[in-house]
């Protein structure tokens, strides 16, 4: 796997250990950087868990009961605390002494929500600098689309992505044979010591060796597209609502996650942080704004088409939309959230047709796609990935691949 970037030495090179900082060097007031990275070896953390709250976090890490109040309503001025999210990490730094001097919740994204302690503590928001880097890797299935990709350490959400974009064209569990070729192009915020900001965002997604290819690409300019292309010609083009969601329930039967029985389900489930944005999918007339039982807070829109896209769920109202308003595809709707009757944050989306549900990754993009993009841009996306798949992978080109750049 080779980076599109000049990546520095440093990075590969192992981390120092930091000398531990005095009380004394607290107190003179070291900057939050400098301070971060001498107290890195002194470092308490805990990750969390549902049903945590920051408090109980706290608690576990030694503080006692007057510093977590402290640190509880410092942190209310960058971050609320009612609103950690499993999987975020906090943590609590301490002096060579054993004393806390700071307190940080970490965010999926890499920011992080800093208290220093003191006399008068005192709440930061660090955001983490990061470089976008451009990963290429090719991958010949040996057994499974999953366990190839998983063996290859391509990141795991990959496989799923792929499934749920190309279930109703192939079965990768059979379609894709021993032998078949993969070709993936990705980018990865990092920051300067390697470590992961973020998702990996797939960017371009390519199948060949069976006489036929399929290809997929994000293009850059258009958040939550996917174009597909079947021998270099344009299939489909998918709109989602939610960029770098990750698809955990398709359209259909399943078992419901709250009650447990088989139950129809009318859309798709889409998993994000919440706050992550809401857009519309395509263009057309805003019929509701409110609330709907287990749906939460919906915005539902009208399309010229005669079909209805909904969204729900929402942690909150795009600022000044109202019922009436005209949208355009990539127009802000609101925020993923998770009112209603859900187990966490996501966005459930369907799309209905003379109040018939139908499946929104398939018949629904169909319907309510109304405008595209010209069939040059298209084709110019294609080429752009294709072209810089051989630049990252920065190999000898054979001709079979320098074929690939050529519509």
């Amino acid at each position: 796997m080779l980076a599109e970037a000049n990546w520095r030495g440093s990075v590969l090179s192992s981390p120092v250990k930091t000398r531990a900082v005095e009380k004394s060097s607290v107190e003179r007031g070291l900057s939050l950087p400098r301070l971060a990275q001498a107290l890195d070896s002194n470092t308490q953390r805990l990750t969390v868990a549902p049903g945590d709250t920051l408090d109980r976090l706290l608690r576990r890490l030694g503080l006692d009961v007057a510093t977590r109040a402290a640190v509880v309503a410092a942190m209310r001025g960058e971050f609320d605390p009612t609103r950690l999210q499993p999987g975020q990490r906090v943590s609590v730094a301490s002096s060579a002494a054993g004393k806390p001097v700071s307190v940080a919740i970490e965010r999926e994204s890499g920011v992080r929500h800093v208290v220093t302690l003191g006399q008068r503590p005192e709440a930061r928001t660090v955001r983490p600098r990061a470089d976008t880097l451009a990963f290429a890797r090719k991958v010949e299935v040996e057994t499974s689309l999953s366990a190839s990709l998983a063996a290859a350490e391509v990141p795991k959400h990959f496989a799923a992505d792929l499934e749920s974009l190309l279930g109703d064209i192939l079965d990768t569990g059979h379609d894709v044979r021993d032998g078949e070729r993969l070709r993936l192009l990705w980018e990865e915020r990092r920051r300067q010591d390697g470590s992961r900001v973020g998702r990996p965002r797939l960017t371009y997604a390519g199948f060949g060796g069976l006489g036929w290819r399929l290809e997929l690409v994000w293009p850059a300019d258009q958040p939550g597209m996917v174009m597909l292309f079947q021998d270099g010609e344009l299939q489909r083009v998918l709109r989602f609502p939610v960029e770098g969601a990750r698809l955990t329930s398709s359209f259909g039967n399943r078992r419901h996650p709250v009650y447990g029985d088989i139950r129809r389900h009318d859309g798709i489930d889409l998993a994000a942080p919440r706050g992550t944005p809401v857009v519309a999918t395509g263009p057309g007339r805003v019929t509701f704004i409110g609330w709907r039982g287990g749906y939460g807070r919906v915005v539902e829109i009208d399309h010229d088409s005669g079909a209805v896209s909904r969204y729900t769920h929402l942690s909150q109202f795009a600022e000044g939309l109202e019922v009436g308003d005209g949208v355009e595809a990539g127009d802000n709707l609101g925020a993923v959230g998770a009112t209603g009757l859900t187990t966490g944050p996501n966005l459930h989306y369907e799309i209905r047709l003379d109040d018939r549900p139908i499946d929104p990754l398939a018949e629904g993009q169909r319907i309510i796609r109304g405008k595209n993009t010209s069939g040059d841009d298209k084709m110019s996306a294609l080429v752009e990935a294709r072209t810089r798949l051989l630049r990252v992978m920065e190999t000898s080109i054979s001709p079979e691949l320098a074929a690939l750049v050529s519509p």
